[in-house]
């Protein structure tokens, strides 16, 4: 019995290690406004007359603005671009490039942003981390007979499966395996959860 508290314990303290470790990076939500912004190329500040002119890239490589100067703040520390909310699908990497010019300086836009359906990184290991919690709990529910155990584990089930189902996942463009991924779960999660149920009532 105490080894498998420990066990509980690992997982848990994986799972905070893991999720800790997602790496941080431009990450913006699909069917959004996208506001970026561009930093001065002189310290941090640019004269009036600087100009910067750039271009966006979707995953595809299909061009989504193409040379369009940005807008200057008014206090001169970075320049704006936007994209509307029907410029900001498929979910993956995108690229911007093009140039800033101040005076006889000037100096090259190159960098890449993240959008991904629910607006946050790749959370595969958020999902891992869930679904392993909730099979250790369920195995420690039937291994020790309890069935409120059970039930209690198969939560962790529904989350992920719900979450996938409103918030997709990151990577995976096509919709209908999204869906299925998350059906399969809540299925399982059902099946377990109404099975455990039923046994409890029956005595």
């Amino acid at each position: 019995m105490q080894s498998v508290h420990k066990n509980l314990l690992v997982f848990l303290f994986v799972g905070i290690f893991l999720v800790s470790t997602i790496p941080a990076e431009l990450i913006f939500k699909e069917n959004s406004v996208i506001d970026l912004k561009i930093v001065c190329i002189n310290a941090g500040f640019c004269s009036a007359a600087a100009q910067c002119n750039v271009s966006i890239f979707d995953p595809n490589e299909n061009v989504i603005l193409s040379g369009v100067e940005s807008t200057q703040s008014s206090n001169l520390a970075f320049f704006n671009i936007t994209l509307n909310e029907n410029q900001t699908t498929p979910s993956g990497e995108w690229r911007v490039g093009g140039f800033c010019k101040d005076g006889s300086v000037t100096e090259l836009v190159d960098f890449t942003f993240l959008v991904t359906p629910s607006g946050l990184a790749n959370l595969f290991n958020f999902y891992t981390i869930i679904l392993l919690i909730s099979a250790v709990v369920i195995f420690f529910g039937f291994w020790i007979r309890d069935p409120w155990i059970v039930i209690l584990g198969t939560f962790g089930l529904y989350f992920v499966g719900l979450f996938i189902l409103i918030n997709g996942i990151v990577g995976v463009k096509d919709m209908v395996t999204t869906y299925s991924i998350a059906i399969i779960i809540l299925a399982v999660a059902g099946y377990i959860s109404i099975k455990t149920g039923l046994e409890v009532m029956n005595g």
